[in-house]
């Protein structure tokens, strides 16, 4: 053995070691229905959509991790956990922990195994409203457990898009008709770079925790949402912590990290900022349709600087999870 292959073959062993083997390969068991008692890892159909105009949009499976509290009970609330264009991190498991102990069931949803993705670097292959579509699915699952009752959505950054849409009416409808809907709702430094008519009809109770100091996705456009919004009959709030970063709760973080390629999403105006068309695609102000990641990567450039600096922050990550528990306790 060269001394070449005594250099690399750590290397590879770390590397092989890191592949995730999906779970929902060859004969695993796609579930339609939920009776489980145990934690698990629960494979089921989505809808592969960029968009909410669901036709001649393939099916897909992915899965998430079911996750029970230690102590059990004859019924549960629970709460399904999006992550952002990171995929799932080893942070998370901290909330799935603070909820368990609070005794929710927590479902976290790996979007990207399913979809041979490691992370969106580009904010681009998939967007925001496809992280949705996959939670609305779990959604209507979790729905036939007999034991789970209410049910609440925490998604991060890009993961956050959904949690901020589910507050509106109409875009319950354009899912699912209403059928199933959430009981609460947390975007954690969400994209909030879209909006809807004043009169839009709000329903779901929805709070979104951003940081004063986050460049990737700066606050400014969750302020403007929760103003045009916060007289809405649906219950909608807003928590900013001064100082913090984008991945303010990620203590991988901790010494900081500015990423020169990374874009920063400050610009708002017609041509950047997105809603949803009568025809359930996304289409900015202007009127310009976003298809898919193509039109979507050109519209992100148009409408970013390059270069955001991300960093932890214990105190808005400590205080974020008092502030979920004691929101969901207060809705549930």
């Amino acid at each position: 053995m060269n001394a070449l292959t005594l250099l690399t073959l750590p290397l590879l062993i770390i590397g092989l070691l890191l592949i995730k083997i999906n779970p929902c390969d060859s004969d695993a068991k796609i579930f339609e229905r939920l009776g489980l008692k145990d934690n698990a890892v629960v494979c089921f159909k989505t809808i592969d959509s960029f968009d909410l105009n669901y036709e001649n949009k393939p099916e897909l499976t992915i899965y998430g991790n079911l996750k029970f509290p230690e102590k059990k009970q004859n019924k549960y609330n629970a709460v399904i956990l999006s992550h952002g264009s990171g995929g799932i991190r080893k942070y998370h498991n901290n909330y799935i922990e603070i909820l368990n102990e609070s005794g929710y069931i927590v479902f976290q949803i790996d979007h990207y195994l399913g979809r041979n993705m490691k992370y969106d670097g580009n904010f681009s292959k998939i967007s925001g409203i496809t992280l949705m579509n996959d939670v609305y699915k779990a959604l209507a699952l979790l729905k036939t457990h007999p034991q789970i009752e209410k049910i609440g959505y925490i998604g991060w950054s890009q993961g956050g898009v959904g949690p901020i849409m589910s507050h509106f009416q109409h875009i319950n409808n354009y899912v699912n008709n209403s059928e199933y809907t959430f009981d609460a709702s947390v975007a954690i430094y969400p994209y909030c770079g879209f909006t809807f008519p004043e009169n839009s009809i709000t329903t779901t109770p929805l709070l979104m925790i951003t940081g004063g100091k986050d460049d990737l996705t700066p606050e400014k456009a969750c302020i403007n949402l929760f103003n045009k919004f916060k007289n809405g009959a649906g219950e909608i709030n807003h928590m900013s912590f001064e100082g913090a970063r984008h991945g303010y709760d990620n203590p991988f973080l901790l010494l900081g990290y500015t990423f020169d390629r990374l874009p920063s999403l400050h610009i708002i105006n017609n041509d950047c900022t997105l809603t949803i068309s009568e025809s359930r695609n996304i289409i900015t102000l202007n009127n310009r349709i976003i298809s898919g990641p193509k039109d979507s990567a050109e519209v992100l450039s148009q409408c970013s600087t390059k270069g955001v600096h991300v960093k932890y922050n214990e105190k808005a990550a400590r205080q974020t999870k008092l502030e979920i528990i004691k929101f969901f306790n207060s809705k549930f």
